[in-house]
């Protein structure tokens, strides 16, 4: 029996409207349309905690009665119960569009971006404030230059509290990118000129699939490129600027002359790095100068 009166209580709550409460907690004047007894109070004045989202709550009239006596109000007409919700809206794409589009403006000031919003959080949420930061972006499975994203963001109500959202969306920036003029086999380092320059429009957050300048540094690739395709962060195998196994000329800077001699460098190294060389026998601990130059560092034998 008691089971058949809370299945139909629950029936009749869902045909019944409920009053919208705006915020976390309930205000008089939110309620006093319904009960009128509120009417005589101030209509910011807090009667206690509103339901959670997507929650409708009945207030029993002995409720009522104690909301009303706690604020020296007197009982009478009070109804049986009073059915209160918050209110929720569903998000509209013309709003998300235009808090991504400042999202990804300031990301990337001063450049040319596109955005399409292409899907995006359907359910209820109360009103609040939308923000998509950078921590949220999520590349997922695509590897291509255009793919789009999941990018997680948040919206958060007057009281702080804060909601998790989401949409899927393609933003792209205008970028300097290069193509093979010819094909390219796996593993050469080719001449900057193998390579044409192309404007595109990218996905600024895949890094790896990011458009690459040939111009930049040595490298080899990775893979074969075919005439026409694009150059890409993840195709570039670093050249460093002195190689195991190639000559280097050493110097040691001495009290009134500096000593200059040829050996061979044992360890990769980028300028500035120290490497290890060889001469004569000898190890000595070296700083990369530039390509083929290295200079010996103070204690450097090895």
């Amino acid at each position: 029996m008691k089971r058949f009166t809370f299945l139909l209580m629950f029936a009749e709550l869902n045909l019944v409207a409920c009053t919208v409460i705006a915020g976390e907690r309930i205000r008089a004047g939110e309620i006093s349309t319904a009960v009128t007894a509120f009417e005589a109070l101030d209509k910011l004045t807090d009667l206690g905690p509103a339901p959670a989202p997507s929650v409708k709550r009945v207030l029993s009239r002995a409720q009522l009665v104690r909301m009303a006596v706690a604020e020296g109000l007197s009982a009478e007409g009070m109804p049986e119960h009073l059915c209160i919700e918050r209110h929720q809206q569903i998000l509209e794409s013309t709003t998300l569009l235009r808090t991504l589009e400042a999202a990804v403006a300031e990301l990337f000031p001063g450049q040319e971006v596109r955005v399409e919003l292409l899907d995006f959080v359907k359910h209820a949420l109360p009103t609040g404030i939308i923000r998509f930061q950078r921590q949220g972006v999520l590349g997922g499975a695509t590897t291509l230059l255009d793919g789009p994203i999941l990018w997680r963001g948040s919206l958060t109500t007057g009281e702080k509290r804060t909601l998790p959202i989401w949409a899927k969306a393609r933003i792209l920036v205008a970028r300097n990118c290069w193509s093979s003029r010819v094909d390219v086999a796996a593993g050469i380092q080719p001449e900057p000129s193998s390579f044409q320059s192309a404007r595109r429009w990218i996905n600024p957050f895949l890094t790896s699939t990011d458009c690459a300048d040939p111009n930049s540094k040595p490298f080899r690739v990775r893979r074969n490129l075919p005439a026409g395709q694009s150059l890409l962060r993840s195709d570039l195998i670093n050249v460093p600027t002195v190689r195991r196994g190639e000559p280097v000329q050493a110097s040691l800077a001495m009290a009134n002359a500096t000593l200059s001699f040829p050996a061979v460098a044992e360890t990769d190294g980028e300028p500035g790095q120290a490497i290890l060389i060889k001469h004569a026998g000898r190890r000595l601990r070296a700083k990369v100068n530039s390509a083929g130059s290295v200079q010996i560092m103070p204690g450097g034998s090895h």
